[in-house]
Formats: structure tokens, C-alpha cells, sequence
């Protein structure tokens, strides 16, 4: 039986810590990704337009935001998380999954996610100061 010789297993033990090191920052990097969605129920009435509340919402009350978005997107991400931050009541329909979200999106010419709803407001895409203003002139800041 031959040992292995001290270059190769420093070249093996590096290679090792280099790997783990890329795993922890990987997983440190996932809880950015994972949020706690919350969806919508059935039709709930959008700010600022009249729609017909056929199931009731998830929710007590009506969401203060609707927002439409998908899985898969980054800026609906930290949507979420700013609505969070700001304990602000608000729902989602997932405009890919959704019958709801895909029919809201055709109807206001979608182009992009996250659309949201705040008062008299339609917003395409995130920005916190324009969500901000929004949500100070609808009262929910």
C-alpha cells in the first residue's frame, strides 16, 4: 500500500475547503431567496378598480396591496420582503399559475412583473420610493 504523498493531499484538502466554503455561501445566499408568499383566494377587489368578490379573500378584509408577479421573480422578491418590513396587508396572484393573475395581467397589458395595485396606483415594476409615495397618499404609511 502506497501513502498518498503530502502535495497531493494538500492539493486534495484545499480542493475540500475550497468546495465547502462555495456550499456555506451558496446556502447562506438561500434565505434571501425563500419568502412566505402570500396568495390570493379567489377574486379580491383591487385598489382602485371595481372587481366582483366572488370567494372571500385569504385575508381579514381586503388587502391594502394586490400585487401580480411569478415565481420566478426577483423584484417581486423584495416586494415582499419591503411589504413585510412595512406590515403592510397585501396579496398576490401568481400571473403564470393563476387564472385570476393571468386574466388581470392580459387586462392591463402586462409587460413585466411585479404589477401592483395601491389605492388609485398601478405600478409596473418595483421601486421602493414609488411604492412608498404610493402607500403614504393611499394612508398605509
Amino acid at each position: 500500500m502506497t501513502a498518498i504523498p503530502d502535495k497531493t493531499r494538500r492539493k486534495h484538502i484545499l480542493g475540500f475547503t475550497i468546495m465547502t466554503v462555495i456550499i456555506l455561501l451558496v446556502l447562506g445566499q438561500l434565505k434571501h431567496l425563500v419568502v412566505e408568499h402570500t396568495y390570493c383566494e379567489g377574486e379580491v377587489p383591487i385598489p382602485g378598480r371595481q372587481i366582483k368578490q366572488t370567494k372571500p379573500a385569504n385575508m381579514e378584509g381586503t388587502p391594502d396591496v394586490v400585487m401580480l408577479g411569478a415565481s420566478w421573480c426577483p423584484s417581486c422578491i423584495t416586494a415582499i420582503q419591503f411589504f413585510a418590513a412595512k406590515d403592510i396587508n397585501y396579496c398576490e396572484y401568481d400571473m403564470e399559475t393563476s387564472a385570476i393573475g393571468a386574466k388581470l395581467y392580459k387586462e392591463v397589458n402586462g409587460r413585466g412583473v411585479p404589477i401592483l395595485f395601491i389605492g388609485r396606483h398601478q405600478i409596473h415594476g418595483f421601486s421602493e420610493a414609488t411604492v412608498t409615495r404610493s402607500l403614504q397618499e393611499a394612508g398605509l404609511l
